[in-house]
C-alpha cells in the first residue's frame, strides 16, 4: 500500500470534537485537519495510523529553518494515484495548492494568504512518498 509523508506549518492538529465542543481552536484545529484529507480523498481511499504530530524547531529534510511544524503520515489504497509526469506526489501537489484553512492557530510562522501553498518560495506544506522507506 502506497504511503506518503506530509510536512506542513499549517496547524492541522486532529481534536475530533464531540459535537457539542465549544472550544473554537480545537474546532478550528478540526477543520484544517478535515481540509486537507478532503484534498487528498479527491484521488483515493486515505487510511492513517497515528494522527498529525507537532514539533517544534528545525524543519525536516532539507527545508531549512525553525518553526511549529505537523507531520503525517497517511496510505491510500492504489498505486500512483498522484504520479504526475515521473513525481510520484506530483497531482497531490496541484491538488493541495490553495486549499482554504484557518490560519493563526497555534502555527508560529503567519500563514498568509490562508491556504495549504505546495509550490514555490511561499511553501507551508511538503509532500514526500515514502512508500519504499517504510
Amino acid at each position: 500500500m502506497p504511503r506518503y509523508r506530509i510536512i506542513t506549518l499549517v496547524d492541522i492538529t486532529r481534536t475530533n470534537p464531540h459535537r457539542s465542543e465549544t472550544d473554537s481552536l480545537k474546532l478550528r484545529q478540526q477543520a484544517n485537519f478535515n481540509s486537507l484529507l478532503q484534498a487528498i480523498g479527491l484521488r483515493s481511499n486515505v487510511q492513517w495510523v497515528r494522527d498529525p504530530i507537532m514539533s517544534k524547531g528545525s524543519l525536516p529534510y532539507d527545508l531549512g529553518g525553525k518553526a511549529h511544524h505537523w507531520s503525517w503520515e497517511f496510505d491510500v489504497e492504489r498505486d500512483d494515484v498522484f504520479l504526475r509526469n515521473n513525481n510520484s506526489v506530483g497531482l497531490l501537489i496541484d491538488d493541495l495548492h490553495g486549499v482554504p484553512i484557518i490560519a493563526n492557530l497555534t502555527n508560529s510562522v503567519d500563514i498568509d494568504p490562508a491556504c495549504f501553498i505546495s509550490k514555490g518560495d511561499q511553501a507551508n506544506i511538503w509532500v514526500r512518498d515514502i512508500t519504499n522507506s517504510i
